[in-house]
């Protein structure tokens, strides 16, 4: 077991021993008493996060032979994509998952004209968007092919 680990479960007993206290002894305290524990719990709870914190801290840092190799290969094809791209496909899956299908929905089940052309003017101007985004996307990808 780690030392950071150890402190946790350290620290945890600690806050469990001062909580049994606490219950046990509720009735006997007066109010001086009884803030002296909670602060010493909520001290108690500090250290416990930083210790947390500080054990996950550097997970997924290391350097293996497969995160080496997989960092080559997409280094190779261009890395990371640009945030603008990144952005661009949610877009168009929010689009084609949501609110597209929202639109279709609302559609059938409206009878009102006036209600109709509006979500056909909606719909149009999100297909004319996801089509620019898709563009985007493919010019990106095409130049990060060549």
């Amino acid at each position: 077991m780690s030392r950071k680990t150890e402190n946790i479960f350290l620290e945890i007993n600690e806050l469990n021993r001062l909580q049994n206290n606490l219950e046990s002894m509720a009735k006997e305290l007066d109010n001086r008493e009884l803030m002296d524990i909670q602060f010493e719990m909520g001290q108690r709870l500090k250290s416990l996060k930083f210790w947390i914190e500080s054990l996950y801290l550097y997970n997924g840092k290391s350097t293996s032979n497969a995160k080496k190799t997989s960092s080559r290969e997409n280094g190779k094809l261009g890395g990371r994509p640009p945030k603008e791209i990144t952005a661009a496909r949610k877009e168009i899956v929010e689009i084609e998952k949501n609110i597209l299908p929202e639109i279709e929905h609302s559609l059938k089940m409206t009878d009102d004209l006036d209600e109709e052309e509006k979500l056909n003017q909606q719909k149009l101007t999100l297909n004319k968007k996801m089509d620019e985004l898709k563009e985007t996307v493919a010019k990106w990808q095409a130049a990060r092919i060549c």
